[in-house]
């Protein structure tokens, strides 16, 4: 009986030390605002411009997080098929008066610690394809939407939408 206790005890340690990750605390403001000073900071220490929250991209970002979240998919299409282009014009990002205009998008999510903003920003700067994204010479403004939810049946999961644009009049 006594081995069995101890068995007991080393498994339960263990599983508290190994396999439970503590939750942490969801401040979506907090959340998108160091997104936002990781991104600028990325691109000011390489002399690149950097990018200013457009309201109507922000909107756009939150929502594909939202959707991504409660549709249980993860794409940077929709599951009707719309694209970031699309989502940001549905969203009222105008391209009236545009003589060009453009939009990139880069999403990940992520549970507990690796949901935080910097190992969000740490994978996308490590990442070649999301790197250049992140870097593009040509964006100004930007919008940034993480929403906490479940996503393919792990609760806590924090999913991240960046959508940098650029209009020229």
């Amino acid at each position: 009986m006594r081995r069995l206790t101890i068995a007991t005890i080393a498994a339960l340690f263990l599983f508290l030390t190994l396999g439970a990750v503590p939750a942490l605390a969801f401040d979506r403001a907090a959340n998108e605002a160091k997104m936002l000073r990781l991104v600028n900071q990325a691109r000011v220490s390489r002399g690149l411009a950097a990018v200013k929250v457009v309201t109507t991209l922000d909107r756009a970002a939150l929502n594909h997080s939202l959707d991504m979240l409660s549709r249980d998919y993860f794409s940077h299409s929709s599951l009707a098929g719309a694209t970031v282009g699309t989502r940001a014009v549905r969203a009222g990002y105008s391209t009236t008066g545009c003589t060009q205009w453009t939009v990139g998008e880069v999403i990940a999510w992520g549970v507990s610690y690796r949901g935080t903003p910097e190992s969000i920003f740490r994978g996308w700067m490590n990442s070649t394809a999301h790197r250049r994204i992140i870097l593009g010479r040509s964006w100004r403004d930007v919008g940034i939407g993480c929403a906490r939810g479940t996503f393919k049946g792990m609760s806590g999961v924090i999913m991240y939408t960046v959508d940098f644009g650029r209009r020229v009049r």
